[in-house]
């Protein structure tokens, strides 16, 4: 999306030290054997995810609709791969991977696209790998809101939803939880971290 090349440098700043997002990336590196591939679905800036993983020895391809997202995350983190494309868009024959992970890019879509995501994902995930998701608290589709001064739509769920709606896609919520986190510049937002694990 065009929003987020000017808003790259921006987000970085307010959101990329959220400390419910690290605590949740580095389960997942500790969970995945040394040296695993790791799906960032909508990486944004590689920070903090795709570095965290990198870092830790795992491999990992991001994902992302914005270039200028990419461009910061290709000079933050050159030992993994970015990948220019939409989420909703990616073949069928993804991966397979050892984990996925999807923080606050799947809110951008449609209930509709997000459902059809998750029923995807668990394809690209080799049995038993692991799901972490991060998403704002709210119920609603497509609704327009403000975002660092840019008006976007988003989509999301309550707590009880999004954990039906991963159960929907086949996944098994081994962790959930609403929490609340201050950007740099605030506003508190209400979050929903979730810990999921494909079939085996």
């Amino acid at each position: 999306m065009e929003v987020f090349d000017q808003l790259a440098e921006l987000y970085q700043g307010e959101h990329s030290t959220n400390p419910h997002q690290t605590a949740l990336v580095g389960r997942i590196g500790s969970l995945i054997g040394p040296g695993s591939a790791v799906l960032d679905l909508g990486c944004g800036t590689g920070v903090p995810t795709a570095r965290m993983l990198t870092e830790a020895g795992h491999r990992v391809v991001g994902v992302d609709v914005s270039e200028g997202m990419l461009k910061l995350a290709r000079r933050q983190v050159p030992g993994a791969e970015f990948v220019h494309a939409n989420i909703v868009d990616l073949p069928d024959e993804q991966g397979p991977f050892d984990a996925v992970t999807a923080f606050f890019s799947l809110l951008m879509l449609s209930k509709a696209d997000i459902e059809r995501t998750l029923s995807r994902t668990v394809g690209w995930l080799k049995p038993g790998g692991y799901l972490g998701i991060g998403m704002v608290n709210l119920d609603g589709d497509s609704l327009p809101v403000e975002f660092l001064g840019v008006p976007v739509t988003v989509s999301g769920y309550p707590e009880p939803g999004l954990a039906a709606a991963l159960e929907a896609a086949g996944f098994t919520v081994l962790d959930i939880a609403t929490v609340d986190f201050t950007p740099a510049n605030g506003p508190t937002e209400s979050q929903i971290f979730a810990l999921c694990r494909a079939p085996q």
